[in-house]
């Protein structure tokens, strides 16, 4: 799956465009300054959501490897809300806030007229190209031409991308000089951390919202609740129970064995030493907690959930998913968490910012 992508004219250099299998040892070599969710562990974690597993997409010169994503060819719809690029861009997921105002550049469109599809979509939320030249403008289009030409030589009918951060505008660029169809898909939270301590923090919030956190705090410390931090142990049947009812109330049917293979998973794949859990206990019993996995100077919140069964949880939620949070993150030496999609107004309440990624589509005659 490789084709000599000719002379760039720009440059004069011989490049190769290559499909292959998987990521490769040493790709985190190539990252830069990439989001830590671009880096290989991060992609091995989730790979499953890209239909045939992850595959390297790269554009390669005379001195190594130039700009890479990851993806690959999907034959077909596979109906989930954010992975599936026909049901995105078709307008199938306005309901669950995806695309949610258009506009749709594959509405009234058969599958049909679009699978194959090759797919650029790493499977955390979040795309960009990765490599030496990836904010180089000659480069990144060099990639998109050679992708559309490795394409139509390889039988795709479309190309998507999905979850295309806002921080590469060159490839954003790229692709919109290439004919693609670049819209807004979804927003995702990030909060940098700029402060020295939860003063510090505080004073970053409107005056209102900086009463509400310490009122919230004091009522949290008079029902007794103390919120303290751990690393994630070998198995953790409390944080299981919690889940179930996060689950429960969002629709879902609760799998405690999916659960705990889910945090062994975690603990297994960055360490334990990388897995921080938040929590909010009372007398001994869990209220809340969340999840912050380390890479780097980066937290990633990956999960969390709180006992809706008792009351005094109220506001829990909140001092294990940000309030502790923030006030660790300097010690620990964090300088950015990433709060991800979702419940976007109770994040930017409690400081974080919000971006817009984008969805891109090609049609090939």
């Amino acid at each position: 799956m490789t084709q000599r992508a000719g002379l760039a004219a720009e440059t004069g250099q011989t490049t190769t465009f290559d499909v292959r299998p998987g990521v490769a040892e040493d790709w985190d070599r190539h990252l830069g300054s990439a989001p830590a969710t671009l880096s290989r562990r991060w992609i091995t974690l989730a790979e499953g959501r890209i239909p045939g597993g992850a595959r390297t997409l790269a554009l390669s010169g005379e001195n190594g490897l130039s700009v890479a994503l990851v993806g690959g060819p999907v034959e077909a719809p596979t109906g989930h809300v954010r992975f599936d690029p026909f049901r995105v861009l078709s307008g199938g997921s306005v309901d669950e806030g995806v695309v949610e105002n258009g506009p749709h550049p594959w509405q009234g469109l058969d599958p049909e007229d679009v699978f194959p599809c090759c797919l650029l979509m790493f499977p955390n939320y979040e795309t960009a190209p990765v490599g030496p030249d990836a904010h180089d403008p000659v480069a990144v289009r060099a990639y998109v031409d050679a992708l559309v030409t490795w394409c139509r030589d390889n039988g795709m009918r479309s190309i998507a991308g999905l979850f295309l951060r806002p921080d590469y505008p060159e490839f954003l660029a790229a692709l919109g000089d290439a004919g693609f169809a670049v819209v807004p898909m979804v927003e995702r939270c990030d909060m940098d951390v700029t402060w020295q301590d939860f003063d510090g923090y505080l004073a970053g919030l409107p005056r209102k919202r900086r009463f509400a956190v310490r009122r919230e705090l004091r009522d949290i410390a008079a029902r007794g609740v103390v919120i303290s931090e751990r690393t994630v142990r070998e198995e953790e049947p409390e944080l299981v129970r919690l889940r179930a009812q996060i689950v429960t109330k969002y629709g879902g049917v609760p799998d405690a064995e999916r659960e705990a293979g889910s945090l062994r998973h975690l603990r297994e794949h960055f360490g334990a030493e990388n897995v921080v859990v938040v929590e909010a206990r009372q007398d001994g019993h869990l209220l809340s907690f969340s999840i912050l996995i380390r890479d780097g100077a980066q937290w990633t919140v990956l999960m969390s959930a709180t006992d809706y069964e008792r009351p005094d949880a109220s506001f829990t939620y909140f001092a294990t998913m940000f309030y502790r949070p923030a006030e660790l993150a300097p010690q620990q030496g964090i300088t950015s968490m990433a709060y991800g999609l979702g419940t976007l107004q109770a994040k930017k309440l409690r400081g974080c910012t919000v971006n817009s990624l984008s969805a891109a589509a090609l049609l090939l005659n």
